[in-house]
């Protein structure tokens, strides 16, 4: 393992029944939408990647899969400090139910984004899955319907979440020691 890892915070074994969590909650309020052919889920890329694609397979109604582009950590930084759109918002959203699935949030500010566009695009409603909620005070406070985890205000890595592009396939989720 690289040095650099301090701990594991939540192991693959507890990540995987959350997920299976959340995809139960998900299907119970949200399968008059999907029956409907109104479901859209729209995974944030890149980190939700691991996560989107662990939950989908737990959804048992046809949706369409529209990923989104969020740009809100570049390059080695710790810190989110803005969130701007590296692609555009998919097409075919008005009317529809949105279910946005994120990897965290902590400042809120990418969620604040992706909520306001989907509303000005006429989304009928849009729903919110993180696996990660931080434990921080956030600048923006969007809603947030369903959520793994809540974790400290520590730099996490591992099940799609990065650092400066690595550690996306680590297994668990774990404290990146970025000092190292």
């Amino acid at each position: 393992m690289d040095a650099r890892i301090r701990d594991i915070l939540i192991d693959r074994d507890q990540i995987a029944d959350r997920v299976e969590q959340l995809a139960e909650r998900i299907m119970r309020e949200l399968a008059p939408e999907a029956d409907a052919g109104r479901l859209i889920v729209v995974p944030v890329l890149t980190g939700s990647l691991l996560f989107v694609a662990d939950l989908v397979r737990q959804l048992p109604v046809p949706f369409p899969i529209r990923p989104v582009g969020v740009s809100a950590y570049p390059g080695a930084t710790t810190r989110s400090e803005s969130a701007s759109l590296t692609s555009p918002i998919p097409d075919g959203i008005a009317g529809k139910s949105i279910l946005l699935v994120d990897d965290i949030l902590d400042s809120g500010r990418t969620l604040a984004l992706l909520q306001e566009e989907f509303n000005k695009a006429g989304a009928e409603a849009v729903r919110t899955c993180v696996l990660l909620r931080k434990e921080v005070e956030r600048v923006a406070d969007p809603a947030c319907e369903y959520v793994g985890f809540d974790v400290p205000d520590v730099f996490v890595v591992g099940y799609g979440l990065d650092y400066d592009g690595l550690f996306r396939n680590l297994p668990d989720i774990a404290i990146l020691d970025v000092e190292s």
